[in-house]
């Protein structure tokens, strides 16, 4: 992964975790069914970090691994 695609994805990643901070924000003003479709929201953007944390997870292993094979190499 290069370093623009890893800044690319830490930014995104970045983003989305301010949006569900802002979200989260939003939670306090009341009890109102529209928050119902807030917190699904929040929901999706979960799932969209949690998605996004785990494509990074593998290719930080595969990086590693990369790395070690090269290591070996020489």
């Amino acid at each position: 992964m290069a370093s623009s695609d890893l800044e690319q994805l830490c930014s995104h990643i970045n983003e989305k975790i301010g949006n569900i901070k802002k979200t989260l924000s939003l939670r306090n003003c009341g009890q109102e069914p529209t928050l119902k479709t807030i917190l699904n929201k929040i929901g999706d953007e979960i799932i969209v970090v949690n998605e996004l944390l785990n494509k990074l997870e593998l290719e930080i292993q595969y990086q590693e691994q990369t790395n070690s094979s090269l290591k070996t190499r020489n």
